[in-house]
């Protein structure tokens, strides 16, 4: 049950960053140098990021997802360990973080500008690292030593 700990934790960070970069942060808010990140918040309002066309599929969609890790983690002794019950609570975390967002506001609330890359949150920050890190503990488990 790390894994709902980890994804409690996730949304409650996120939600708060994005509650804090909203009441603060004015549009653009950080360094002027071409290579320093800052805070700029958009309003991302394409549902799935174009993936889906509607709330109500999102929110279909993750619950299946959150059923199907479930049965994933009580079967597959690879996803008991601890670091893959952490990635995969972050990246629910943040997908339900995200998903928050859209039933709430509407849009999804990115503000970190590395001026390299899209513009992202947290939240799309946890989905990647915990989702990688659970393919890493995946595939530590099934390489042979």
């Amino acid at each position: 049950m790390i894994w709902l700990l980890a994804a409690g934790v996730v949304l409650a960070l996120d939600q708060q960053s994005k509650r804090l970069v909203i009441r603060r942060a004015g549009p653009g808010c950080g360094s002027d140098a071409w290579w320093a990140p800052r805070i700029r918040p958009l309003r991302n309002s394409r549902l799935g990021h174009g993936l889906l066309g509607s709330r109500r599929m999102l929110c279909i969609l993750w619950v299946v997802s959150l059923l199907g890790i479930a049965v994933l983690v009580d079967q597959l002794a690879a996803l008991r360990a601890p670091a893959a019950q952490l990635g995969i609570g972050a990246a629910l975390g943040g997908a339900a973080s995200n998903l928050m967002d859209i039933a709430l506001r509407g849009a999804v609330v990115d503000f970190i500008d590395l001026r390299i890359w899209p513009v992202f949150n947290l939240a799309d920050l946890a989905i990647v690292l915990g989702g990688g890190a659970t393919l890493w503990r995946l595939a530590m488990f099934v390489t042979p030593s």
